[in-house]
């Protein structure tokens, strides 16, 4: 079975039975979970695109492939993700033949790394208009939540209504 940017975790019943594949949008172990560009962003950890097994964590099983990215200082979540995705596209050319034919190597990750869930993201999307901090944080918090049209930062006006952040 082969994965693409799965949300969800198998049952540990199928990644024991059957090969399970996923290929992730980030550069196992760093930030996995949840939208790894925007991690990579904020908390300055390598980006970049990871084909591997699936086990019974998230992003987790040994590494079949991967490349990193670079992430420049201008980049938005967008951007990073969609060179994440070209990336891929190349990793999956390379590896899918020994994939489906069980011929790859695999190694296992150095380091357990770090998580990033749903409410991670959720809780980075609410701007505090109160918060102090250099400006570069909150630029790079601006281009990490930055992804075409979708509203994810926003902030709590005067009367408490929320107000979204568009590009």
């Amino acid at each position: 079975m082969i994965s693409l940017h799965c949300k969800q975790l198998f049952p540990t019943e199928l990644v024991n039975t059957i090969k399970c594949i996923n290929i992730h949008p980030g550069l196992n172990p760093y930030n996995r979970g949840w939208f790894p560009q925007v991690f990579s962003i904020i908390n300055k950890m390598p980006l970049g695109a990871t084909i591997h097994e699936i086990d019974e964590e998230l992003d987790h099983g040994n590494i079949i492939a991967q490349q990193e990215i670079v992430v420049y200082p201008w980049d938005t979540s967008l951007t990073a993700y969609n060179r994440v995705l070209e990336t891929e596209l190349i990793l999956i050319q390379d590896n899918i033949i020994s994939i489906f034919e069980n011929t790859y190597s695999t190694i296992a990750p150095k380091k357990e790394g770090n998580i990033n869930y749903k409410k991670d993201f959720d809780e980075i999307c609410q701007l505090d208009l109160q918060e102090v901090n250099e400006l570069g944080y909150f630029i790079d918090k601006l281009r990490a939540l930055t992804h075409g049209n979708y509203p994810n930062a926003y902030f709590f006006d005067k009367n408490i209504e929320k107000k979204y952040m568009y590009p």
